[in-house]
């Protein structure tokens, strides 16, 4: 079980991420291969890309002499919330820089990435996009008569920053800490044999109101790092259409396409200059702030439903050695077995 908490605030949505990168210029190109839109012109050596919904950005890129991941933004509801957990942190407020201005409390959580909470950024006006295709022919029903679909490989449009998934060597901690500031509900929790939670999904508490499955994901494991960055799109044939494009511009594709168990998003899963992942996901599930937490075994089959198994890379390493923790020998167990009969 996970206990309940009452939380300092109630943040309400990821506004955006920040990375440092050695090449910036070549990150910029694959971002605009994912799908943002940059903003000119770059500033102090600082660049940002858009999405086409109204946040004013969704990516900050700083030129630097490292390629890493700073960190992410969350949206508040009110200034008032703002203002609350900077009591509780004894923290002051400053400006948020970049496009759209506002007001940013910064924390940096246990494994020292920079959060931070915003209010009062202006928004930008959407960008034009095509319509989901909807209406789909069944052999009992057909609704799409004389209207043929035909799509071309584009980039695909991405609205926002569906949500940020981190390895941690503290998951209770981490855990602990986001729930407490930020009000985060657990939709779904992943426990190795003997009932530890070593995978956890993690909603926007927003009432009635539906939120995304999970706008946080925490995995725990030896180090602390990024495991990747999502991004919402239209739909399976823009995820399809832009890993066409991102293929023909010579970039690393990953994982996908496939569906998500834990969550239902359609993902295709691509990697930055720096080697870094990014998902484009459309069709996920969204819950209000009743739905109970669900509890499931950890395994490689509850990763995702159909498509492609997991790539290499992202499997666990070999062999571990004889005196290496139960708990990290139950999670390699976990993820080395493998998900359908057929897999190796």
């Amino acid at each position: 079980m996970i206990p309940p908490v009452e939380p300092i605030v109630r943040a309400d949505a990821i506004a955006r991420v920040s990375f440092e990168r050695s090449d910036p210029v070549r990150m910029a190109r694959f971002l605009v291969d994912f799908g943002f839109v940059p903003l000119a012109p770059p500033a102090e050596g600082r660049q940002y890309f858009r999405g086409c919904g109204p946040a004013s950005y969704c990516v900050e890129v700083i030129a630097g002499t490292h390629d890493v991941f700073l960190g992410f933004a969350l949206s508040a509801r009110s200034r008032d919330d703002l203002h609350a957990l900077a009591r509780f942190e004894r923290r002051g407020l400053g400006p948020a820089e970049g496009p759209g201005g506002g007001e940013r409390l910064r924390l940096h959580d246990p494994d020292g990435h920079r959060i931070d909470l915003l209010w009062g950024a202006e928004t930008l006006s959407p960008l034009s996009v095509r319509e989901p295709l909807a209406a789909v022919n069944l052999p009992n029903a057909a609704t799409r008569i004389n209207r043929p679909v035909r799509s071309e490989p584009a980039p695909a449009p991405v609205f926002r920053i569906g949500h940020v998934v981190l390895q941690t060597p503290r998951f209770g901690e981490m855990m602990d800490w986001y729930r407490t500031r930020f009000g985060f509900l657990a939709s779904d929790i992943a426990t190795i044999p003997d009932g530890t939670p070593v995978l956890g999904f993690f909603r926007f508490d927003r009432g009635e109101e539906p939120a995304d499955h999970h706008s946080l994901a925490l995995l725990a494991g030896p180090d602390a790092r990024l495991l990747h960055v999502s991004a919402e799109t239209i739909d399976l044939d823009a995820i399809g259409q832009g890993q066409q494009h991102l293929r023909a511009q010579g970039w690393n594709h990953h994982w996908g396409i496939g569906r998500h168990v834990l969550g239902s998003q359609i993902f295709d899963y691509w990697k930055d200059n720096a080697g870094d992942e990014w998902e484009h996901y459309a069709d996920g599930d969204l819950m209000t702030a009743d739905y109970p937490t669900g509890f499931h075994p950890l395994s490689r089959a509850g990763l995702w439903a159909w498509g492609d198994d997991l790539p290499d890379s992202m499997r666990p390493p070999g062999p571990l050695p004889a005196d290496a923790p139960a708990q990290a020998r139950a999670i390699i167990e976990a993820l080395s077995a493998a998900p359908r009969p057929w897999l190796r």
